[in-house]
């Protein structure tokens, strides 16, 4: 099928991915299952059940070997390319949007392939990686610092918040909080999570949730991406070495 239209690529992925969307609406996605709790963002309440979701599924994965990992994010990564331009289509910022996600299934690729040197001599945090984004905060990074995490070892939590990010900034197409960057990243973790990654998406509004979500009884490390962080980091950032 050929995308011609956001409209058409959110009917699209409701399609694809229906466990993902319902009622017009997308879901939260928590402890491997979809939820509707929410509508449109959840409550601290729900916001701390999820994060400490991800603090179990956390605990098994950070002791999975990397050849497991590899093969898990690899195999990810191709059902995501297999869905490439429907992924760009949700975003509908044309071929802006397509580079973005090549750039980030094959930044993605090429980390799997050479993360073992990579990552030789650390390891992986003590708990789940708490991604605070933005709205403003551009979908394909989210995601590519999600595939990375995980990749790493760690649990990884999309967390988007209400906030617009910096004052001034204006709201982006392919923003994580708008309708376009919702169903992106939706439409990515029900392709993905099939795979056995670890991940959670939740929307958080309100002070409680989104502190809720950067918990430091819990999460090993809070991160707030962009699109300026070299693929290094984004694993580096995300490990220990074995004494620390």
């Amino acid at each position: 099928m050929t995308v011609t239209t956001r409209l058409e690529s959110h009917a699209e992925a409701g399609a694809v991915a229906p466990e993902a969307f319902a009622g017009g609406r997308t879901l939260h996605f928590w402890g491997g299952r979809w939820r509707a709790e929410g509508d449109p963002a959840l409550d601290a309440t729900d916001t701390a059940r999820a994060v400490r979701a991800a603090l179990n599924e956390h605990r098994t994965w950070s002791v999975a070997g990397f050849e497991e990992r590899r093969t898990r994010v690899s195999a990810a990564v191709e059902s995501l390319t297999a869905h490439g331009a429907l992924l760009a289509g949700t975003l509908g910022t044309g071929a802006e949007a397509e580079r973005a996600v090549h750039r980030v299934l094959g930044t993605t690729r090429q980390c799997a392939d050479e993360g073992g040197a990579l990552l030789t001599g650390r390891f992986p945090l003590r708990g789940p990686v708490a991604n605070i984004a933005s709205r403003a905060c551009p979908a394909p990074a989210l995601l590519q610092a999600l595939l990375m995490q995980t990749l790493a070892g760690n649990a990884a939590i999309a967390g988007i918040s209400g906030g617009r990010g910096p004052a001034g900034r204006k709201e982006r197409a392919d923003g994580a909080g708008g309708a376009g960057g919702s169903a992106f990243l939706t439409l990515a973790v029900a392709l993905a999570a099939p795979h056995g990654l670890p991940l959670t998406l939740v929307r958080a509004e309100g002070a409680a949730a989104e502190a809720a979500l950067g918990r430091q009884d819990i999460v090993g490390c809070v991160r707030y991406p962009d699109e300026s962080e070299p693929d290094e980091t984004l694993l580096s950032t995300v490990t220990r070495r074995a004494a620390s």
